[in-house]
């Protein structure tokens, strides 16, 4: 990882100078700042089934102070992970909380060279707007895109394909 780098572009490793360490479909569990402390943080059950939404507080980064979220699923795995930039100077009436959303646009172009889809995943700003609040999204494919075999890929096409009328 390079210095002032919270999200690795490669790997979708995200860093903090705490020793938090979040890396792409881990256990909760294994979320730590110290090898020997497990990180404690509230958990709240999401209206879709089986997934939880993890509230690890506040980190440092290269970057500043974020709070920290992330959402597993049944296998509690962490799938998603949510960042919102932490500053005194954001204002709470801010439109679209839209400085903190310049913010998290510049870690995107410092940390990701811009680009936002990726083997790993994808990133994202997203608007909370019962808060008026800017995440930063870093989303976890569920199972690698690798692509399919030919002959896998024919075989679906076929099952797909209508066949032509023919007049007899």
């Amino acid at each position: 990882m390079r210095i002032g780098e919270m999200i690795n572009r490669v790997t979708g490793e995200i860093d903090f100078s705490d020793g938090l360490r979040i890396l792409p479909h881990c256990t909760v569990n294994s979320l730590s700042t110290a090898p020997e402390r497990p990180l404690k943080g509230q958990i709240q059950k999401l209206s879709l089934r089986d997934w939880k939404r993890h509230v690890l507080g506040s980190h440092s980064s290269e970057h500043g102070d974020f709070e920290v979220e992330a959402l597993s699923a049944d296998d509690d795995c962490v799938h998603v992970v949510l960042l919102s930039h932490q500053h005194r100077f954001y204002e709470a009436g801010t439109s679209e909380d839209a400085e903190r959303r310049a913010f998290h646009e510049g870690v995107v172009a410092s940390d990701l060279g811009g680009q936002r889809e990726f083997a790993w995943g994808e990133v994202i700003c997203r608007l909370e707007m019962p808060a008026n609040k800017d995440w930063l999204v870093v989303a976890y494919n569920r199972q690698p895109r690798v692509p399919l075999p030919e002959k896998t890929v024919l075989l679906r096409l076929c099952a797909q394909e209508r066949l032509p009328d023919f007049d007899i």
